[in-house]
């Protein structure tokens, strides 16, 4: 999987290349600077859930607290009565809460936020320096997010090919 989001980084980022060939040297500039921005922030956010669900584990906090029949027989809750639907309700609300309390170590990481920091002071500089062009580098942080589709739809092509 990563070898395919890698391969179509690669593709993305070279017709955005061509492009900016043909555009001008600050229009190049602004995309492969967001493209670096955008990398370093979905590399970051990696990290950081993938340290969040490690101690998770460690805790011993995983799976569901719903038995497995419940699950297999109704995966949504449709045949609960209304006393079960409330209570679930709030048990589901109860659940979001915690969840969102263990998860702010994920979303504000040191590197997540650094990221973000050198992704505003990529784009304050560009500013400053009068090299500033919104849409190229929409398009260059846009690389990422298109690489990753494309590489979901290049694994699931190849798992249907006989």
């Amino acid at each position: 999987m990563t070898k395919s989001f890698f391969w179509s980084v690669v593709i993305v980022d070279s017709v955005v290349v061509l492009i900016g060939i043909l555009q001008n040297a600050l229009w190049l500039l602004n995309t492969q600077i967001a493209l670096v921005c955008s990398m370093m922030i979905t590399l970051s956010s990696f990290l950081a859930y993938k340290a969040m669900i490690k101690h998770r584990v460690q805790e011993g906090d995983v799976g569901d607290d719903r038995e497995l029949l419940d699950v297999i027989e109704d995966p949504h809750g449709l045949y609960d009565d209304e006393e079960v639907a409330k209570l679930s309700t709030i048990e589901t609300v109860k659940k979001s809460t915690r969840n969102v309390l263990r998860s702010y170590k994920g979303a504000l990481s040191p590197y997540r936020l650094a990221s973000y920091a050198f992704l505003c002071i990529s784009v304050l500089f560009l500013i400053r320096h009068t090299s500033f062009n919104a849409l190229a580098f929409l398009v260059g942080l846009s690389i990422v997010p298109l690489s990753s589709l494309l590489g979901v739809w290049f694994i699931n092509y190849h798992k249907e090919l006989p």
